[in-house]
């Protein structure tokens, strides 16, 4: 009579056989016997790789302004500046145009703000920037422009100033006219108190004067280096 098998004793051996047969293939070949195991077992979750986003880069490049750029400014006031003979002034000026790079790229742009000081200078006066201030920032700058001729201080040579010296009032201011066009001897009309006034404007002291509108160039006398940003 033959014995029965055992049941529990077949489930054993059978678990055991397909335990030795994975251990093998894993050996074989790991990752197709992961692949077998997951198509035996289809809850084993898979591996998921993770996409790696795009990191944004900064490209720094830099752009040079060469020393003997003109720059076209005018003063940043609304009202004429008179500079006296051998007097320093500070003063700021407004760049008029934009001040591109060789490639186009604008360095300076309109409304940036030159600050520096009128200097004496023989013959008159000269303008000696320090600095510029654009978008935010300052930047150290050595630039000068050429020489402003002076002239006779106008706030003392003109008919006005004149008459008031002289105490002439405005009758005489017609006969005045006449006399400063040449068309008549002011001692003949006036005397000599109102001809040494007008002796006086004549040899009037020597001033520098700046009008609102007036163009003043700048020259850069080193180059300048900008650091420019491209985001990408």
């Amino acid at each position: 009579m033959n014995a029965k098998r055992n049941p529990i004793a077949m489930v054993s051996s059978a678990s055991m056989a397909i335990a030795i047969a994975l251990t093998s293939l894993t050996m074989a070949n790991p990752s197709s016997a992961s692949q077998r195991l997951r198509e035996h077992n289809p809850q084993q979750p898979r591996s998921t790789q993770i996409p790696q986003n795009r990191v944004a880069q900064i490209f720094r490049s830099t752009l040079s302004l060469p020393a003997g750029q003109a720059i076209a400014a005018k003063i940043n006031r609304q009202d004429t500046l008179y500079i006296n003979k051998g007097e320093t002034v500070d003063a700021s000026l407004v760049v008029a145009q934009d001040i591109p790079a060789s490639n186009g790229t604008v360095l300076i742009p309109a409304g940036a703000l030159i600050e520096g000081q009128f200097v004496p200078a023989e013959g008159g006066s000269k303008f000696v920037a320090q600095k510029f201030t654009s978008r935010g920032a300052t930047v150290k700058l050595q630039a000068e422009s050429a020489l402003i001729n002076d002239v006779k201080d106008p706030r003392e040579t003109n008919a006005g100033a004149i008459l008031t010296d002289a105490g002439i009032g405005g009758a005489a201011g017609a006969v005045l006219g006449g006399v400063l066009r040449g068309n008549v001897q002011i001692i003949d009309i006036l005397g000599g108190a109102a001809a040494s006034v007008l002796v006086g404007n004549v040899t009037a002291p020597q001033a520098t004067v700046i009008e609102p509108n007036a163009v003043i160039e700048v020259v850069t006398r080193q180059t300048i280096t900008f650091a420019v940003r491209d985001d990408y």
